[in-house]
């Protein structure tokens, strides 16, 4: 997996073939079918490796916290420097979520894909935890949550986007104005923050 990793990631997924796999990983193109059916198998068991770093992450900052307003606030923070200090599970995560298309999904089967939505599902467990347990300490306020997991999805999504805006290869306006790329990690993690905090 790791020689999959490095290679997919250096030479991208579209060119990456098996046998580049099986030769970095040095093995036979054969015994690399005895484990994985295919490219996307591959893939898929990256994402769950990825999937398993970020819960890890994440975990270990939400145990940290007593509050819920101030587990959800780790849990960005968990978030953003995975994206900083584990790029490259970062980036296997999101070559995943670039590629998921759900009508073909429903009809796999694969060991790797149940266990890449096992892995989601522990992370949005999570955070929509963090949630109920800032509702029912009185930190997150109830009139602005119609339900955990909602709101949890969309703290996620909205971090997400702001990081793939401000990384090198999103947006160029930080290349022509002042704006700071750090600040706005900060500046969406306190506006989410606020607009649920009781």
């Amino acid at each position: 997996m790791d020689a999959a990793r490095k290679i997919i990631l250096s030479k991208g997924y579209e060119k990456t073939t098996m046998d580049d796999i099986a030769r970095a990983a040095q093995l036979s193109r054969g015994l690399l079918y005895v484990y994985f059916k295919d490219k996307d198998d591959i893939q898929m068991g990256l994402a769950v490796q990825a999937g398993e770093a970020l819960y890890t992450r994440m975990q270990a900052a939400v145990d940290k916290t007593q509050r819920g307003i101030d587990a959800l606030s780790a849990i960005g923070e968990a978030y953003y420097q995975f994206y900083r200090e584990d790029h490259d599970h970062f980036q296997c995560l999101c070559m995943r979520m670039s590629m998921i298309n759900p009508n073909l999904d429903r009809t796999q089967d694969s060991c790797a894909l149940r266990e890449m939505m096992a892995e989601e599902d522990k992370i949005m467990a999570l955070m929509s935890g963090c949630v109920e347990r800032g509702l029912a300490d009185g930190t997150v306020n109830p009139a602005k949550v119609d339900n955990p997991l909602q709101t949890a999805m969309f703290m996620r999504g909205s971090l997400h986007g702001v990081i793939m805006l401000q990384d090198t290869t999103g947006s160029s306006l930080f290349d022509r104005t002042e704006l700071d790329r750090e600040e706005l990690i900060r500046y969406a993690m306190r506006m989410a923050l606020e607009e649920l905090r009781a």
